[in-house]
């Protein structure tokens, strides 16, 4: 039997850097009709090797049929689904120890430009400490800040900045690093 049960996944893939990888990928999960809330690509210590990080939205055993075609895809060299090591004490439970299931540490980036002036500068300096920022640019009266940290610590940061003046931001999707021995 199916599980109809809607819920947040995170899918990691190593692939070939090839032209087109990235489009049989997104066509494969848009034809099987999830939601892709994030897609994080980057090179890996391995040359010609880029890795994917996909945060999808769907039933786990549809999921699972959808990896598994995905690893079939041609320049797919390994697809696994990830947990969340914070998460994974819950969820472990329900995987049964499933084959091609990995506990990840998952972090994300955020960039943020603030207004910084007098008014401003006490609670953004609060914040950058509070959430361990780092500055990287000043430029009279805007401030360029980096956060990074779980998504639960990303989205505290932004509900903290309401409190300011943001003229720009951005954020990565997550990224995911297995934390099990091979």
């Amino acid at each position: 039997m199916k599980s109809k049960i809607e819920g947040r996944h995170v899918i990691a893939l190593e692939v070939e850097d090839k032209p087109g990888v990235l489009t049989r990928i997104s066509a494969l999960f848009s034809r099987r009709g999830f939601n892709v809330e994030s897609l994080t690509v980057g090179h890996t210590h391995q040359p010609g090797v880029s890795r994917f990080t996909i945060v999808v939205v769907g039933a786990e055993a549809e999921l699972e049929q959808v990896r598994k075609q995905t690893q079939k895809l041609i320049n797919v060299l390994k697809t696994f689904h990830v947990l969340d090591q914070e998460e994974a004490s819950d969820l472990e439970l329900t995987q049964g120890g499933a084959k091609n299931v990995q506990h990840a540490v998952m972090r994300e980036l955020a960039l943020v430009k603030v207004h910084y002036d007098k008014e401003s500068a006490r609670q953004i300096n609060h914040i950058v400490e509070r959430f361990s920022a780092r500055m990287l640019h000043w430029s009279g009266e805007d401030l360029v800040l980096e956060f990074s940290g779980t998504e639960a610590k990303v989205d505290a940061v932004f509900e903290e900045l309401k409190q300011v003046t943001v003229l720009e931001s951005v954020r990565t999707g997550k990224v995911a690093m297995s934390i099990e021995t091979k």
